[in-house]
């Protein structure tokens, strides 16, 4: 299993952390990589999106959200052909002293494709996952100030 994982303090508290992250209908203005989500946020809800890396044409790919729960956990897991290249995809938030938290956004690929994609594409996953958590934190902090 290959995975990418990044962190983020961001100075606000986990409710106001947790209300822009799941709130998919926003994802177009603060995601760089993530850039539309259709579904409602329910355990087993199939969800559709739209991504975006550099370099390469917009995807459009369904998961089922495996994990949820409100306010500190949401995950979700495609298969873009079984055994072949899957992946799934997690945010945590956690609460720090001072109203603060650590969101933490990781991304776990398995499947007999999953070093290949690994291979030619983490550098790009890595800036996109770095930016998400930047604007995500610009976002928060902007709305709680």
């Amino acid at each position: 299993m290959k995975t990418i994982r990044s962190e983020i303090i961001i100075n606000a508290p986990v409710q106001d952390v947790w209300a822009v992250m799941a709130a998919f209908h926003l994802y177009q203005e603060w995601n760089p990589f993530i850039r539309e989500v259709i579904g409602n946020l329910s355990a087993g809800e199939r969800l559709r999106f739209k991504a975006k890396l550099d370099g390469l044409p917009e995807i459009v790919f369904r998961a089922t959200i495996r994990t949820l729960v409100p306010p500190v956990k949401l995950g979700w897991y495609a298969i873009f052909l079984k055994g072949i290249f899957e992946a799934y995809h997690s945010f945590e938030i956690e609460e720090l002293v001072s109203g603060k938290s650590r969101f933490i956004n990781t991304e776990e690929f398995s499947g007999l494709l999953s070093g290949v994609v690994f291979f030619l594409l983490e550098s790009r996953f890595r800036k996109r996952y770095r930016m998400m958590d930047e604007l995500l934190k610009k976002r928060v902090e902007r709305r709680i100030n």
